[in-house]
C-alpha cells in the first residue's frame, strides 16, 4: 500500500525542514564565521538531523510492528518495540541539546519560543535516564501508580496502513520495561487532530509527557529561519569584507564542506589451515 503523507505532516517537515537540504548554507559555514559559533551551528544541524532520522525510523517501525504481533509468541523478537523506544529517547537527547545550543547562540523569536514551549518536558525526561542509577531507589520507594523506568510510548496508526482495513484507526500504547502488578501502564488521549496515516507520537515518563510530533513541527520552521538568516547575514558581511580588501567574495566564503564518508574495498587473504614451522611467529598482513 502506497502511503501518502500530507505536506503538514511531521514526517514531511522532518524530511524537508528539520533535516536541511544537502546544499543548505549552514551545513558548511565559511571559515569567516566565529569558530565557537560555527561549532554550535554544526552541533545544531547534527542534532536536528538525528531527530529527523529518529522520527522517520519511528514511522517505519510503527508501520512494521503490527506484523510482529501476528507471529507466535516464541517467534517474536521484540526488537521492533525496543527500536521505538530507542528512537524516542534519542529524540529526547537531541531536543535537550538543541535547547542548550539555542541558549548559547542567544537565539530569540516566536519560532524559538514555540519550540521551547513544545519541548519543556525534555529536561526532566533526559535527567531521568542520565541519572538513572541514582534515581532508582526513589523510584522503587515511590507509591505512584506508574513506576516505569523508560515510560510509555503512544501513537495512532491507520488500520489500512498496517494491513487491517477492518479497523479505522489503532490507538497504540507500549511499555518496554516489565509491567508491575497494580500499576498503570499509561493513558492515551484522543488528539484534536489525528496525523494519519501514522503519527501523534507521545513519550510519557516521570510524570511528564513529550509530544514528539510537536517537537518536529516547531523545529522545522526554526531550522529554516536559522539557515536563511545566517546565509543572508553572512553573505552581506563577506561581500563587504571582500570589497574592502579587494578580493573575491568566494575566497571569504571558503568552508570545510559538509559530510564525509569513505568505503574502502578490501580483499582479505585466506589464512593457511596450518602454518609451516618456519612461518610460525611471522606476521601475515592482509592484502588490499
Amino acid at each position: 500500500m502506497q502511503l501518502q503523507f500530507p505536506l503538514a505532516h511531521p514526517l514531511t517537515i522532518a524530511r524537508t525542514q528539520v533535516a536541511l537540504p544537502d546544499g543548505a548554507f549552514i551545513r558548511a559555514l565559511p571559515f569567516a564565521v566565529n569558530e565557537t559559533q560555527r561549532f554550535r551551528i554544526d552541533a545544531m544541524v547534527m542534532c536536528a538531523d538525528i531527530m529527523a532520522s529518529a522520527y522517520l525510523q519511528m514511522i517505519d517501525v510503527a508501520l512494521r510492528s503490527k506484523s510482529e504481533t501476528k507471529q507466535a509468541e516464541e517467534q517474536r523478537s521484540g526488537h521492533l518495540d525496543i527500536a521505538m523506544f530507542q528512537h524516542a529517547w534519542s529524540m529526547v537527547d537531541q531536543i535537550y541539546s538543541l535547547r542548550q545550543l539555542l541558549g548559547g547562540l542567544d537565539f530569540s523569536g516566536d519560532d524559538v519560543d514555540a519550540f521551547m514551549s513544545a519541548t519543556s518536558s525534555a529536561h526532566v525526561l533526559r535527567n531521568r535516564t542520565d541519572h538513572l542509577n541514582q534515581r532508582i531507589p526513589n523510584i522503587a520507594a515511590s507509591k505512584e501508580n506508574s513506576r516505569s523506568l523508560f515510560g510509555t510510548l503512544s501513537y495512532f496508526v491507520l488500520g489500512a496502513a498496517v494491513g487491517a482495513p477492518e479497523a479505522d484507526v489503532f490507538a497504540v500504547i507500549q511499555q518496554a520495561d516489565p509491567v508491575r502488578p497494580g500499576e498503570q501502564i499509561g493513558s492515551v488521549r484522543m488528539p484534536g487532530e489525528l496525523r494519519m496515516p501514522v503519527g501523534n507520537f507521545v513519550l510519557a515518563a516521570a510524570g511528564e509527557k513529550l509530544d514528539l510530533d510537536a517537537a518536529i513541527l516547531t523545529l522545522g520552521p526554526l531550522m529554516t529561519r536559522t539557515n536563511d538568516g545566517f546565509e543572508k547575514s553572512i553573505r552581506a558581511q563577506t561581500a563587504e569584507a571582500a570589497a574592502k580588501h579587494g578580493i573575491e567574495q568566494s575566497a571569504v566564503l571558503t568552508h570545510y564542506g559538509a559530510r564525509l564518508k569513505f568505503m574502502f574495498a578490501m580483499k582479505i587473504g585466506k589464512p593457511a589451515l596450518q602454518s609451516e614451522p618456519a612461518d610460525q611467529g611471522k606476521e601475515h598482513p592482509s592484502t588490499l
